[in-house]
């Protein structure tokens, strides 16, 4: 077995999607990263000309936050891929270039996303946040049994209130989303994504993507950004009009991409990650899906450095001045400050 940097797309492409990766880990979403200014790396182990495992990483300077090493940044998911017949020794090896990396940019941390690992040397194990995989190998039908009365009762709602499903078809749509995301991002004190930045996604990520509206007399009340890819769904960019909320908008855009990833084949529908005890927490949890722990692996070649926390108090000041900033301005300086925050 070796180690080798992987420089064909279809070739890592193919690994990550056959061996069920998650879609953070494929090529457009380190290419996305490079996009934002960030240098990216793939390594994999090889044998006989044949891959065993992969990694992928981004390197991100932050004055804010430090500098890292992560896989992968923006998403809940990154970490190693590997065969199931894959020796454990795959995985060791797979690690050694990402310690040298590490050491040799001078990184304050580390970050593998979302996979057990087992226990690596250098590496600390953490599970901070949770997700609900709902299965979906009865059908649509199944999952619609299996949920509460109150869910039901609110997808019920939404469509006797007269909310209606549309799936974008243009970057039109997309900016639609766009508007409501810096608002939701503006009210929750948190600097936004650029529009370019879900242009590339729409672009580089077409067959994977779907962007899905909820409509009241043609305002936007809620969308939802998904993934397909392999046999799983993911749930990513959730927003909301607040105002809108007792219409069920959420509620019923979940339903309709249940649905739809059943009619595609898939086994799993992910709903992303968060934190334990949250209202959105809840909200998850009452779609009856397992819970299941992100085993996040943290490496900290300086042991004075600890991970820094978004909700920490000290940035609450800032939370607090973003909040009364116009959206105009928002879309203007936040961009540069959100793409070096990996979360």
């Amino acid at each position: 077995m070796r180690v080798i940097r992987v420089t064909d797309a279809d070739r890592w492409e193919g690994f990550v999607e056959d061996n069920g990766g998650p879609v953070f880990d494929g090529w457009a979403w380190g290419a996305l990263c490079e996009a934002c200014g960030h240098r990216t790396y793939r390594f994999a182990v090889e044998e006989d000309g044949d891959l065993l495992a992969c990694v992928p990483l981004v390197y991100m300077r932050s004055r804010l936050f430090g500098d890292q090493l992560v896989s992968m940044p923006y998403s809940a998911y990154g970490s190693v891929v590997s065969r199931e017949d894959a020796p454990e020794a795959a995985t060791d090896l797979l690690l050694e270039p990402v310690r040298d990396l590490a050491d040799e940019l001078g990184v304050d941390f580390v970050s593998l996303r979302g996979r057990d690992l087992g226990d690596p040397p250098g590496f600390e194990k953490q599970n901070r946040f949770v997700t609900f995989d709902i299965s979906l190998s009865g059908g649509s039908e199944a999952v619609w049994d299996s949920l509460d009365g109150s869910n039901r009762t609110h997808v019920r709602k939404a469509r006797k209130e007269g909310v209606e499903y549309e799936r974008a078809t243009s970057k039109a749509d997309l900016r639609r989303y766009y508007d409501l995301y810096l608002r939701n991002m503006r009210d929750f004190g948190s600097p936004p994504h650029s529009f370019s930045f879900f242009t590339q996604l729409w672009d580089d990520l077409g067959d994977h993507m779907t962007v899905e509206l909820a409509l009241k007399d043609d305002r936007l009340i809620n969308g939802q950004i998904r993934f397909l890819y392999g046999d799983r769904c993911f749930d990513w960019g959730g927003i909301t009009d607040y105002e809108y909320r007792d219409l069920q908008g959420g509620s019923f855009l979940l339903w309709n991409g249940i649905e739809d990833a059943c009619e595609s084949g898939c086994s799993t529908y992910t709903l992303g990650r968060t934190r334990e005890g949250t209202g959105v927490y809840s909200f998850k949890k009452s779609w009856g899906g397992e819970k299941v722990w992100f085993d996040d692996y943290h490496s900290f070649p300086d042991a004075s450095t600890t991970l820094p926390d978004p909700d920490d108090e000290k940035y609450d000041r800032l939370k607090d001045v973003w909040e009364r900033l116009p959206l105009k301005v928002t879309e203007l300086i936040g961009p540069p400050i959100r793409r070096n925050i990996s979360l």
